[in-house]
């Protein structure tokens, strides 16, 4: 019997990448570039070491990149309606309030 499964798995913290910019993008469209500062702002405020520059490949299924700007993929407005809240409060679970503040 096989078990293997193509559900992948991510660090807390490109978890938290992940949501940041998830979070950001429900409210629409942005350019690479904003969201690259804003990978990078996330990860300084953990405080821990991580290359953010991976963000566009934590997003592969739920972002779209076009012309340096990238927006949701039907896949990511789906995730953004019915798993946003629960990455949001697992992440409360991981990382306390005061590293995530103003996310």
């Amino acid at each position: 019997m096989d078990f293997s499964t193509s559900v992948e798995r991510y660090s807390p913290v490109g978890e938290y990448i992940r949501f940041v910019i998830l979070k950001r993008l429900a409210k629409g469209p942005a350019t690479v570039e904003e969201l690259e500062a804003l990978a990078k702002r996330a990860v300084e405020r953990l405080g821990i070491r991580y290359d953010w520059r991976v963000w566009s490949e934590l997003l592969k299924r739920e972002v779209a990149i076009e012309n340096g700007v990238t927006r949701l993929t039907p896949y990511g407005e789906l995730f953004v309606r019915e798993g946003l809240r629960e990455v949001e409060e697992w992440l409360g679970k991981v990382f306390p309030p005061s590293q995530t503040k103003g996310t």
